[in-house]
């Protein structure tokens, strides 16, 4: 069988020119390489296609990741202000009721008509990511809600105490002496002129004729004069607060009736008039709706340390014998 030959088109010489045997094998052999490797280079090409990832899609995937951990974190620190907020609602809840006796807003009452955070929008991501989402979106829903109702709760809790600015300082609250020492408290005493066990309405304050004597809240003097045994009187009306405060054995007032007076302020000089034994500040504390005499030393606390309230207290519960 003849072996076959080869040609080529020589361009110079205008003429097909025979190819040499060895020169035809290692064309043969390099077109056989070269389609082996396209070949190759194709699968090469399909399988990581198919089932690899490419440096980019890689390095997207390790971003996400990092922002889905940022997300977590910043949840996390979401769901715990959102938990001071609410320890600070209970706090709040306590001032309403004990300090000012009001109702607190209600949350059911701020909520209703307000709508929640929508998260079906999160449905088209991945499970984890959807979660992840939609929970911090409902965080941000519940911590938003939280802190419009607690600013309404400060405006009504700066309302309220507006309101009962005057009427705290017209509750007596602090000592009428710049320096007391209580000998006698209040309840059942024997009178020691008239030697009779009767009700001790007041304190007994022993000091010195001509000590400063001070009103103890704000409030209008309703009555400078002599009242029997109490000797010297200055009784001053707290309206707002439902009080009346006297003070007695005065050696010298210094206000006159209608005059309005601020607590601290200077209103009399201690003094020895009246059924008195020694010189002494007689001081009380009274409904003024029913002129009830109530017991002064429950409202000294605002006014002294805790040292110097135990030991009025341990001197009021005294069974001694009053000055008057």
């Amino acid at each position: 069988m003849p072996k076959n030959s080869y040609y080529y088109y020589d361009h110079e010489a205008c003429t097909f020119v025979e190819v040499q045997p060895d020169r035809a094998r290692w064309l043969i052999r390099g077109g056989i390489v070269a389609g082996l490797a396209l070949v190759f280079a194709t699968v090469g090409v399909w399988i990581a296609s198919s089932t690899g990832v490419s440096p980019t899609e890689l390095a997207q995937e390790q971003e996400i990741e990092v922002l889905r951990e940022q997300l977590a974190s910043a949840n996390a620190h979401l769901a715990s202000f959102s938990d001071q907020l609410q320890a600070l609602a209970e706090h709040d809840r306590e001032l309403y009721r004990t300090v000012f006796e009001a109702e607190p807003i209600s949350e059911d009452e701020f909520t209703l008509g307000v709508g929640g955070a929508r998260t079906d929008d999160f449905d088209r991501f991945s499970a984890p990511t959807a979660e992840l989402l939609r929970t911090t979106s409902e965080t941000f829903d519940r911590l938003g809600r939280q802190l419009q109702l607690q600013s309404r709760s400060f405006e009504e809790l700066e309302r309220l105490a507006r309101s009962r600015q005057a009427e705290i300082r017209q509750q007596p609250a602090i000592l009428p002496l710049r320096r007391a020492r209580l000998t006698s408290g209040f309840g059942m005493r024997r009178h020691p002129i008239l030697r009779t066990t009767r009700m001790h309405a007041g304190v007994d304050f022993p000091t010195p004729v001509g000590t400063p004597v001070y009103a103890t809240a704000d409030g209008e003097v309703a009555f400078v004069g002599t009242r029997g045994g109490y000797g010297n009187v200055v009784e001053i009306r707290h309206p707002l607060a439902n009080r009346m405060t006297r003070y007695a054995h005065l050696s010298r007032p210094v206000v006159k009736a209608g005059e309005p007076v601020s607590r601290g302020q200077l209103i009399a000089y201690s003094g020895h008039t009246g059924l008195s034994t020694a010189p002494h500040l007689h001081y009380e504390v009274r409904r003024l709706a029913d002129d009830e005499a109530l017991n002064p030393v429950a409202t000294f606390v605002p006014g002294v340390s805790a040292q110097e309230y135990q030991a009025l207290l341990e001197a009021a519960q005294l069974e001694t014998a009053s000055f008057d």
